[in-house]
């Protein structure tokens, strides 16, 4: 509040009339109370880095379960690619 009357002083020494340098004052304080102190600024970015930690978390271990179905879907190609294959390189060599 102090800051508030400072700038109400300010105003009315410019030879702004009363009324409207409360009514200025009055805006001033409605727009800084919108503003987000330190206190709040170091929560948003608490929770952010444990959100993006958490979310990293769950990329890698999503990202490793990709790599195993990979590597059953490669097996399962080989193994597919040799049961079409050996009968006509059977038919080829004549064996």
């Amino acid at each position: 509040m102090t800051l508030a009357i400072t700038i109400y002083d300010a105003l009315t020494t410019a030879n702004v009339h009363p009324d409207k340098a409360k009514a200025v004052v009055h805006a001033w304080e409605a727009e800084v109370e919108k503003l987000a102190s330190k206190t709040d600024l170091k929560q948003v970015e608490t929770h952010l880095t444990q959100a993006i930690t958490n979310l990293g978390i769950e990329l890698r271990a999503e990202l490793k379960d990709q790599r195993a179905s990979t590597r059953i879907l490669q097996w399962g190609n080989g193994v597919t690619f040799l049961c079409v294959a050996t009968p006509f390189i059977r038919s080829m060599i004549g064996v």
